[in-house]
């Protein structure tokens, strides 16, 4: 028995029984994949830190060491500090007796957004030994998520270090004190770890263009060039994008900007094509086109170098779009379309990792402390979520295409088809005989035409009603395609007129068929 349409499409849809074991899975893995695995394992960060805000910038290492300023610093049992977006400097100082007790150490400031990083050591006989990095005075070493400073390994440990921050952007950073040995130990991990991520993110861009180049979806392709953008976002966001030449550095924040309108843009712009949304969801369809032409503002912020407003909007998009987009897929999921649950679970477990990160970088949230990498890890998911959904897609269009060629056969056997007899009717008759009259003159074969009728057919309608009449017309049918080979076409030519087509029969062959049948 042929399944309906309806049939074969719940019949092959396995996303509504699978979605909450996916969903704990992706859990799961969420969790297993912390940087708790390796983030600050052996290091030392310090758990006492004083700060005091400079609002004009202009306070020298004299005075933020000096004992006036001694009682203005506050200090905190924690070893991140945060002011959000501020135009002030801001002077940390901690205790040298927190460093490593041996050896050379290096001081790791996690904020690869900072313009300018002091570092001020004492010094017993120059008073004050300086180390300085940051994006607008290169120097230093980089490591994933910041900045790293060497303290020599003469370095004294006791009083205490000073630390200078100033930023266009947001002023928040996490401290840590490793020993060298430690700290690299510490990047090989991390360089593996990014390394998958990206490797992750990269591979389902490359199968997803080798699937566009097959069938020409743009979808396909707007989602590849939504993850390059992401990918190189996170190369920016992550700080790795600092193994560039020191002379780039200073572009970096426009650079991140650039990079954050594509993403915005390109996810819109996949949102949109993936769930048709201007059908299924209008309302969100219009909101997504807001947010593609706020990316486009971005983008003129970024080259205009207005970075401080550029990076406001971004974090605000950053919050707003993945809503608007789990918005419109919950919509869709209404309206019956399957693949728009994989993917509203990518857009969720992208918005976990974001709202996490905008918070901490936005200074709301003083003591968040989201893991520097849970955005990037969240990233890796949504792609290997929205390479589902993608595939779903595909197959879901497949089995629709099946299902209608399915019906147009159907109707198409209907067209040619007498319902009552099963034969095929007088127009296809017309057509299969001209086809077959071509074919023989070419081939040079015979070709013979049986004309049929039931006599006084007309006296036993009128004598035993038309039912009975009916009933003997169906089981002429069933006689005619019992006694015709396969090449042959037989049709009910009209009323109770029968035809059959024998290609390659000649006259002896064709008289034998039709004592056949009359018998």
């Amino acid at each position: 028995m042929a399944k309906s349409g309806k049939q074969i499409l719940q019949a092959d849809t396995w996303l509504p029984k699978a979605w909450p074991a996916l969903l704990l899975a992706l859990l799961m893995l969420f969790a297993l994949f912390s940087d708790r695995l390796w983030d600050g394992a052996k290091s030392c960060p310090p758990t006492e830190i004083g700060y005091l805000v400079d609002p004009g910038g202009r306070m020298s290492i004299a005075q933020a060491a000096s004992p006036e300023a001694a009682g203005r610093y506050v200090v905190k049992q924690d070893n991140r500090m945060s002011l959000g977006f501020s135009r002030s400097a801001l002077w940390l100082r901690f205790a040298l007796d927190q460093a490593p007790t041996s050896g050379p150490w290096v001081l790791v400031v996690a904020a690869p957004w900072m313009d300018r990083i002091d570092l001020f050591l004492p010094d017993p006989q120059k008073g004050w030994q300086r180390q300085s990095t940051g994006l607008q005075q290169p120097g230093g070493s980089v490591v994933v998520g910041g900045f790293a400073l060497a303290a020599p390994a003469d370095a004294p440990r006791s009083g205490y270090a000073y630390l200078r921050l100033e930023s266009v952007l947001a002023l928040n950073a996490g401290l840590r004190l490793w020993s060298r040995a430690e700290l690299e130990h510490h990047i090989l991990v991390g360089a593996y770890f990014f390394g998958g991520l990206y490797g992750i993110m990269l591979a389902m861009a490359c199968i997803n263009f080798v699937v566009f180049l097959t069938i020409r979806d743009r979808v396909n392709l707007l989602y590849v060039l939504y993850l390059i953008s992401m990918i190189i976002h996170q190369f920016c966001l992550q700080g790795q994008i600092l193994l560039l030449p020191m002379p780039f550095w200073p572009a970096v924040p426009a650079l991140s900007l650039v990079v954050s309108a594509f993403v915005f843009f390109f996810g819109a712009a996949f949102c949109r094509a993936f769930l048709d949304a201007k059908v299924h969801a209008p309302a969100a369809d219009r909101l997504l086109i807001g947010a593609q032409m706020a990316a486009a503002v971005l983008l003129v912020l970024a080259l205009t170098n207005r970075l401080l407003w550029g990076t406001w909007l971004t974090h605000s998009l950053a919050v707003i779009g993945p809503l608007v987009a789990i918005a419109a897929g919950i919509r869709t999921i209404k309206r019956g379309y399957w693949p728009a649950r994989i993917y509203l679970l990518a857009w969720l477990v992208l918005l976990i990792g974001i709202v996490g990160w905008g918070a901490w970088s936005m200074g709301w949230l003083d003591r968040l402390r989201p893991r520097h990498m849970t955005l990037t890890v969240a990233a890796a998911l949504e792609s290997c979520l929205l390479a589902l959904a993608l595939a779903e897609r595909v197959r879901m269009v497949h089995l629709e295409r099946r299902v209608l060629a399915q019906r147009e056969r159907r109707y198409h056997q209907l067209s040619i088809t007498d319902e009552l007899t099963g034969l095929y009717n007088q127009r296809y008759f017309w057509n299969q005989l001209a086809s077959e009259l071509e074919r023989a003159h070419e081939l040079g074969q015979p070709l013979s035409l049986l004309l049929m009728d039931l006599d006084d057919f007309k006296g036993i309608n009128d004598r035993h009603g038309h039912d009975a009449g009916d009933r003997i017309l169906a089981g002429v049918g069933g006689l005619l395609r019992e006694n015709v080979r396969p090449a042959d076409t037989a049709c009910r030519y009209g009323g109770e007129e029968f035809a059959l087509i024998l290609p390659g029969a000649d006259a002896s062959a064709a008289m034998e068929v039709a004592e056949r049948v009359r018998r």
